[in-house]
């Protein structure tokens, strides 16, 4: 148990301390508003879909293809996407801070947290006998749901930022989708994808060595804007609403997944991937992409740093409860 409550610490402690370190370099002069607006246009127009790109690009999209697997969890992203949204609507008294809501109750960290929690449990090597594609499999959902969870953030944004109806609706937010950095990200990674796979096509070394510092900005450049951006509202609505959202995140999405994917029949590493995916902490990207599409920063920062900070102790409890159960061998 200690391992894994090990690995998440070590895996998200480092997220904590960058924000503090905002909050530090805010306080004192070193950064202001304009350097936090600018540092989220860089990670989220620039960093964040060179992210994207590098993770797909040179992924084996079809070493691992079990698709009752990747259409369940495709599923239950979007099913409990509009569950949330649906109910936010309706019971949020303040409508404007909805997409900010939502977006902080569902999006997982998914190209930071979840790889390495992946490999900590399935790793061929330090698991020894283990089959390595329950790994290869756990990273492949990891991909798809990474897309899936940008294409309905942008959709949620795309329909709180327009004030068109009807046809106008549907153009904007087609057009809001096409623009959106990490859409673009997605395509350009796929399509040099298949170039690489059918062509042998290879990038040359000066580009992936610009590509990968390029991508390694988003974590420290992104926590340090949420640390500059948090500040205590008090116990006032919207803080009611940052502590609902990060009780949806933990503790609502990991549970009611694994309830709903016992009821469809998966079990073991199955299930245990299903659990992980579910129950990490919100997504560096899902704040990024909140503060420069207009939505809360408030909101998205506090609910970031909480759930990054507290994730450690839920996860490692999820972990701890699917051995006691006889889930995870």
């Amino acid at each position: 148990m200690w391992e894994y409550m090990s690995l998440s610490i070590n895996t998200t402690m480092p997220f904590v301390l960058l924000a503090l370190l905002g909050i530090f370099l805010k306080r004192r002069g070193f950064i202001g508003d304009k350097f936090v607006t600018q540092g989220n246009k860089i990670v989220f127009y620039f960093a964040i879909p060179t992210t994207i790109f590098r993770s797909i690009h040179r992924a084996d999209l079809s070493e691992v293809l079990d698709l009752r697997f990747l259409a369940f969890n495709s599923a239950w992203l979007v099913f409990f996407f509009l569950v949330v949204w649906v109910l936010a609507y309706k019971f949020m008294s303040d409508k404007g801070s909805v997409s900010s809501f939502v977006n902080s109750a569902y999006r997982s960290s998914l190209s930071v947290v979840a790889p390495p929690l992946l490999w900590l449990m399935f790793s061929a090597e330090l698991h020894l006998g283990i089959n390595p594609d329950i790994y290869a499999k756990g990273i492949l959902m990891v991909s798809v749901l990474l897309i899936l969870s940008y294409a309905t953030a942008a959709v949620l944004f795309a329909v709180h930022d327009t004030k068109a109806t009807g046809g106008e609706l549907v153009v904007g937010i087609l057009k809001a989708i096409a623009k959106n950095p990490v859409v673009i990200g997605v395509v350009a990674g796929l399509v040099m994808n298949v170039l690489m796979n059918t062509l042998h096509f290879e990038l040359p070394a000066f580009v992936n060595n610009t590509v990968n510092p390029l991508a390694n900005l988003v974590m420290p450049l992104a926590m340090i804007c949420v640390g500059a951006n948090l500040a205590f509202h008090g116990f006032d609505i919207k803080f009611k609403y940052v502590v609902v959202s990060v009780a949806v995140k933990l503790l609502v999405m990991p549970v009611a997944s694994v309830l709903v994917a016992l009821l469809f029949g998966f079990t073991g590493s199955d299930l245990t991937i299903i659990m992980i995916l579910n129950a990490l902490p919100m997504a560096v990207g899902a704040y990024v992409m909140q503060a420069e599409l207009g939505g809360d920063s408030y909101i998205g920062a506090s609910v970031l740093m909480l759930t990054m900070t507290l994730s450690s102790i839920t996860l490692t409890l999820f972990i701890f409860l699917f051995r006691v159960f006889g889930f995870l061998v």
